[in-house]
């Protein structure tokens, strides 16, 4: 269970189109079991992090903007861990055992979390360059309640931009056995190629390359500025321009490939079929390295040595809160002082 545009490609030049279309044998590859081994990883991985991260931004330090975007993008990372088992099972078995109604929910929902988990990275991005070029503007506007409407729109527009996946998705009969595919015959049967190509572009560009735009835009702002003055944030930046570096590393295979089989498909047919299902595993490698690099970021080695990791995520998720009122203190008392010393 593939959640990819690319199975939308293959299904360009395959009578039949399956989640699974280089593995007719029902034999798994040595890329396949590469692609096994990685899906379990993230579900070792990235369900106890993601989890413990929830439960320290939801329930163990106080609620603010910066810890309600960590907790939607812990919770955006963890429904997509829990869908891994789902994946495991249709590659493994070579076919959809589930029925037709959960092949109708199961994979839209995971490509919801997946594109959710991008639009709230980019959204962090921005929160990011708004603290550093327009303070003011943050400290009037930069409120909770907002952070809440924020999230709601973002989880919105990731079930808005996933409908065709619940139109698309279904079940296909393959050698007698279900397979769960991402099936574009209904338009293709009417001739028209043109909504797959459009659909396949949509894609690419709204789940990688305006996030990726906006990210780039934002921290090169950043830098600049930062470069130009102090600022108490820099901790927490660093954080996230990690975390988006991850997202690019980990998601850049993965389109790059499934472009060139739009443009090219023909020649990169059985380059791809060796090495797509490690891109899409190494894809959702994404979801589980954010608790990783909280914890190696949170604080120096020495530290790290002596606090426990759920100490280490408190700090470096509530840092932005405390680095505030130290910061606010701290202005608080120089005014003061330099008033006396003026007087």
């Amino acid at each position: 269970m593939n959640y990819s545009y690319k199975n939308d490609v293959y299904a360009n030049f395959t009578s039949s189109p399956t989640i699974f279309p280089k593995n007719e044998t029902d034999q798994l590859s040595v890329s396949d079991w590469v692609g096994v081994f990685l899906y379990i990883l993230v579900i070792i991985l990235g369900v106890p992090g993601n989890g413990l991260v929830i439960w320290i931004t939801a329930f163990d330090i106080k609620r603010s903007v910066n810890t309600m975007w960590f907790l939607n993008l812990a919770v955006a990372d963890l429904l997509c861990c829990l869908f891994m088992p789902f994946t495991i099972m249709s590659l493994t078995l070579g076919h959809w055992p589930l029925g037709f109604y959960t092949c109708k929910v199961i994979p839209p929902i995971a490509s919801i979390t997946m594109f959710a988990s991008i639009l709230l990275l980019t959204m962090i991005s921005i929160d990011r360059c708004l603290l550093v070029v327009k303070p003011v503007w943050c400290q009037n506007n930069r409120t909770l309640g907002k952070a809440y409407v924020a999230c709601a729109v973002i989880w919105t527009l990731a079930i808005v931009f996933n409908i065709p996946s619940f139109i698309f998705w279904d079940i296909n009969q393959s050698k007698k056995k279900d397979k769960c595919v991402y099936n574009y015959r209904i338009i293709r049967d009417k001739g028209d190629q043109r909504m797959e190509y459009s659909i396949t572009i949509c894609g690419l560009l709204t789940a990688f390359i305006l996030p990726l735009l906006v990210m780039v835009t934002c921290y090169t702002i950043l830098i600049i500025r930062v470069r130009k003055r102090f600022t108490q944030r820099t901790k927490i930046m660093k954080v996230v321009l990690v975390v988006i570096v991850g997202f690019f590393i980990c998601w850049l295979p993965y389109h790059v490939t499934g472009m060139i089989a739009v443009l090219n498909p023909e020649d990169s047919f059985t380059y791809k079929f060796h090495l797509d299902e490690i891109f899409i595993a190494f894809a959702f490698m994404n979801n589980c390295i954010n608790p990783i690099i909280y914890v190696v970021m949170g604080q120096d080695m020495k530290d790290r040595a002596k606090k426990s990791i759920r100490i280490i995520l408190r700090n470096v998720l509530e840092e932005e809160a405390s680095q505030s009122r130290e910061s606010r203190m701290k202005r608080l008392f120089g005014e003061s002082r330099n008033t006396e010393t003026s007087v």
